[in-house]
């Protein structure tokens, strides 16, 4: 098994699992982790949009273009819908830039699409785009202590952050990002404060 063989067996392995560690664990620098990493994004994305192409022609779909799940069990469905709304030409440009696969449009909202999405946005590895979520969670509470003339900690953020997704909730309960976020905020803020 070659280095690169080995760096992603250890990404597939331990997919929550920061470039440090996985340099460390293969013995290479984190800067060949990177770009092995963005080589093997770049070969989903490219996958995942072929394959969608191939379905966008094969499957029928609703007037809002999105998938239909007739066939899906009845105990994995909810009334909630999301609205097919596509993505902005700069949203798209970001994920083609950084070869980064765009959130798959949830069709059916469960509670296990919710946290999986979640869970798909705080352990993928973020470090290299925005630092370790406990740092920036820490300079930001920094900001925010002077802005407020109040002492925050990191943990504040994670639930000040979660709180600015319930506020939202309150204006579109149906608008399915909130309540990921606010899921992915509060695992965060679970995890710094029993560090």
């Amino acid at each position: 098994m070659n280095k690169r063989e080995k760096v992603i067996a250890v990404m597939q392995e331990n997919p929550d699992w920061h470039l440090p560690r996985v340099a460390s664990q293969v013995g290479c620098s984190e800067s060949y982790v990177h770009l092995v990493r963005k080589e093997v994004r770049a070969a989903e994305y490219n996958a995942a949009k072929a394959e969608l192409e191939a379905e966008s022609t094969a499957t029928a779909t609703s007037v809002l273009g999105m998938k239909l799940e007739e066939d899906a069990p009845q105990e994995h469905k909810t009334p909630v819908l999301v609205a097919a709304t596509g993505l902005s030409a700069e949203v798209k440009t970001s994920y083609l830039e950084t070869n980064d696969l765009p959130p798959a449009p949830v069709e059916v909202v469960t509670r296990s699409s919710i946290l999986s999405t979640a869970r798909s946005y705080i352990t993928r590895d973020r470090q290299a785009d925005h630092g370790d979520a406990e740092d920036n969670f820490s300079r930001i509470a920094g900001y925010w202590s002077l802005h407020t003339g109040t002492t925050l900690t990191a943990t504040d953020v994670a639930v000040m952050m979660a709180l600015l997704k319930v506020a939202r909730i309150k204006q579109n309960p149906q608008h399915v990002d909130n309540w990921v976020d606010g899921a992915g905020y509060f695992a965060c803020g679970g995890e710094i404060a029993n560090q």
